[in-house]
């Protein structure tokens, strides 16, 4: 097991981006209802290996170092997005073991340069590779792909994606969920 320090202090980081590819379907909706808020399922898959290494990829825009993730097309499962996400990032294949988190909320709410906003329910896998194969940048969304020890991510990482890798580490935690108001 392996201990990630985090930091989620009020402006320590959050979600955003300048600019995030979308799929027809997403450009579809926002040529019908322009910037209004949408709410999208995404999933973030964090994959671990055999020695707890973490994949993660150089993201171009936000310029930082984050799991794999991205939204959930019509018809597809929530592991099913996560395995092809990874494929198309990384060019590797993963099996998802585990639902670490469900996120959801006004904190995961963006508002984009472009006005567009956008409120997310997100599922985070714990994944494990199916092969050896080595990562390598598969699309023009990363910059760079590698795996990182679990002790020594990188420092250019949101506090958020820090959280969620501490989840995935922690395999025998239940998944965590935000609960309602009491």
């Amino acid at each position: 097991m392996c201990h990630v320090d985090i930091d989620l202090r009020e402006g320590a980081g959050g979600w955003g981006a300048s600019h995030v590819p979308i799929s027809a379907y997403i450009k579809n909706i926002r040529a019908k209802i322009g910037n209004e808020l949408l709410l999208v399922p995404g999933v973030t898959a964090v994959v671990i290996n055999e020695r707890d290494d973490v994949l993660l990829q150089l993201r171009r825009d936000t310029d930082t170092w984050a799991p794999p993730s991205g939204g959930v097309e019509p018809g597809e499962t929530v592991a099913q997005c996560a395995i092809r996400e990874v494929r198309e990032e990384t060019g590797i294949d993963i099996l998802p073991v585990a639902i670490v988190a469900v996120l959801s909320g006004a904190e995961y709410n963006v508002t984009y340069p472009n006005g567009d906003r956008l409120a997310t329910v997100t599922t985070v896998f714990r994944c494990r590779p199916v092969n050896v194969e080595t990562p390598r940048v598969n699309d023009d969304e990363s910059q760079d792909v590698r795996f990182f020890k679990c002790g020594a991510l990188p420092e250019k990482m949101l506090p958020r994606h820090r959280w969620i890798i501490s989840l995935a580490l922690n395999s025998g935690a239940r998944a965590y969920f935000n609960l309602p108001p009491t």
